[in-house]
Parts: C-alpha cells; structure tokens; sequence
C-alpha cells in the first residue's frame, strides 16, 4: 500500500477481528519506523506502552468508559507523553504544548504505518487518564494521552464526510 493509498483508506474502527493475530514483530516494525515523527526540538517526549495481557486491556477498556474494542483488538498502544522533556528546553509551552502536539504526531505516524501493514487503528483520548496512568504504573511526570488499539477491522470501513477545503482555507498572500 502507498501513504496516498493509506491516508485515503484509514478510518477508525471499532470493532476488530479477534480471530486475526497480529505477530509482535509487526508491532516494533510499525513502532521503529513512528519513531520517524518530528518533535519540537527533537526531544522525542513519549512513551509506549504495548499492551497484549488481556487483563490488562480489560482494565484499560473499563478506564476508557467501557469501549469493548480495546478489548477485542489484539495489541493496545498506550502513547504517553513526558511533558518535562520538552519543559527543560522550552518551559511551560513545551510542557504545555509541545509535548502533546509530539505524541499527536507520533500517533498520526503510528495509525498511518498500520495501514501500511494492512491494519486497522481508533484513536481513543476518552478515557480515565489517571486510572490509566496508574493501569500502565506510569511515574510521576508521564501521562498517557491516547490509546490505539491496533488489529484487522471486523466491519467495514465507513466513508464520513468532510468539510470541504474553501470551507476552511484563508489564504494569507
């Protein structure tokens, strides 16, 4: 698949094929090329958490209000933030700001490196943040800012709409 061909085909699914394994060295392949993301600075403020033990993605999917697919996916990808590594360089916006705006980056990445592999993702920001935290033993000072369950789709891929470019450009020349 082409990154055209990904970007056009990514959706978020929420229900995924549990019958459908995907191997852990599929995961690190999509997980060392993410690392390609820009971060402010190049300080890289994240973590990932793998998550496979079904015990614990029961746990995350009651702290995420009970969203099953966490569940159902075969592997969850907890991306979370370090806000004190861009904080040192760049004070309360990197803290602030550029760490979230990295971890969003590293998380766009990762979905669309999924599809390339032919997998399927859903960006998951509701959720307990603290339960979460303490799900992952996260220290002091991290945070987790999303969750991705990462599998095969089991249903299809649905087209929404989107607002149309004139509706949302200002050009500045």
């Amino acid at each position: 698949m082409e990154l055209l061909e990904a970007i056009r085909t990514r959706r978020s699914i929420r229900k995924y094929d549990s019958n459908k394994d995907v191997p852990k060295e599929t995961i690190e392949k999509i997980l060392e090329l993410a690392l390609n993301a820009p971060s402010a600075g190049n300080r890289q403020p994240w973590r990932l958490h793998v998550v496979r033990n079904p015990s614990l993605k029961k746990a995350l999917c009651e702290a995420a209000f009970g969203q099953t697919y966490i569940e159902e996916a075969p592997w969850v990808i907890c991306v979370v933030a370090v806000p004190e590594e861009s904080g040192s360089r760049y004070g309360d916006r990197g803290r602030n700001l550029y760490c979230i705006q990295d971890t969003a980056a590293l998380i766009t990445y990762i979905m669309l490196i999924a599809r390339e592999f032919g997998l399927d993702t859903c960006w998951i920001g509701a959720f307990d943040e603290e339960r979460a935290d303490r799900i992952l033993g996260l220290p002091a000072g991290q945070r987790c800012v999303a969750m991705l369950p990462i599998g095969h789709a089991a249903e299809p891929r649905k087209d929404r709409p989107r607002k149309p470019l004139r509706e949302i450009l200002t050009y500045h020349e």
